[in-house]
């Protein structure tokens, strides 16, 4: 099975927090599962190697994810539902003092990462699922897999 690897599970791996996020990666790898991860996400870890791309290559091939570069199909995809996004985006303000509220961002890696693992993988394995089950609601999640056999 593909499985297309999230910026968020590598940073989780890297700074050892949410466990059970990191556990699924590592099903995943016993199950030799074929992982791999949208150039994207690449550029997204550069700051946690302070721009070491050598300790990146190394940690990446340590895991035995396969970083490989966005094509256009996962554009188009992620250009649709980034432009769905943009509409549905509203700005909520504070119904006390009228001032805009800080609310979470979502940029449009998250969108590219969400194209490429619906064009090219057959599930994603993330923390953020919110986004993804939103605007790319046919994409699986890796954690309703495990109990599946390869």
């Amino acid at each position: 099975m593909k499985i297309c690897i999230d910026t968020t599970i590598l940073i989780d791996i890297l700074k050892d927090e949410c466990k059970t996020h990191q556990e699924k990666l590592y099903a995943a790898l016993a199950k030799k599962e074929d992982l791999i991860a949208p150039s994207v996400v690449f550029a997204e870890l550069i700051p946690q190697f302070k721009g070491d791309t050598k300790l990146l290559h190394s940690f990446l091939r340590d895991h035995k994810i396969r970083i490989e570069p966005l094509d256009l199909d996962s554009i188009i995809s992620a250009g649709t539902r980034w432009m769905k996004h943009l509409k549905r985006k509203t700005r909520p303000k504070c119904p006390q003092c009228g001032n805009i509220l800080r609310v979470k961002e979502h940029f449009l890696s998250d969108f590219y990462i969400g194209g490429f693992a619906l064009t090219k993988c057959d599930a994603i394995l993330t923390r953020d699922r919110g986004i993804y089950r939103k605007y790319f609601p046919e994409l699986a999640g890796y954690e309703n897999c495990l109990g599946q056999k390869s």
